[in-house]
């Protein structure tokens, strides 16, 4: 989100790029770990499988969605939506956590 703001100059794209990047790092690393710790290594492979599936069609389809999305309702709403989705995010780990 900050990176119409911060991203303007070379630097801070290349710093916002990055800490972007870092976070699909640190997903991909602490989903197996949180998984296991869960429910256990027997169903690792069957939940990790059913997990993917959606994160595959999400990844693909969400692109899509805000491409259709955006003429009609505006980039502003787009992005609020973004924005909204990544807070419910946010507040389910927290919530996860504390469980």
């Amino acid at each position: 989100m900050l990176l119409p703001f911060l991203g303007r100059s070379a630097p801070g794209a290349i710093g916002r790029v990055l800490l972007f990047g870092l976070g699909f790092g640190i997903a991909s690393v602490a989903l197996p770990q949180l998984l296991v710790q869960r429910y256990g290594t027997a169903a690792y492979a069957t939940l990790s499988g059913r997990i993917a599936i959606f994160s595959v069609a999400d990844k693909a389809l969400a692109p899509l969605g805000a491409f259709a999305l955006a003429p009609a309702v505006g980039y502003t709403w787009v992005m609020a939506a973004i924005a909204l989705a990544g807070v419910s995010a946010a507040l389910a780990l927290v919530a996860y956590h504390r469980v």
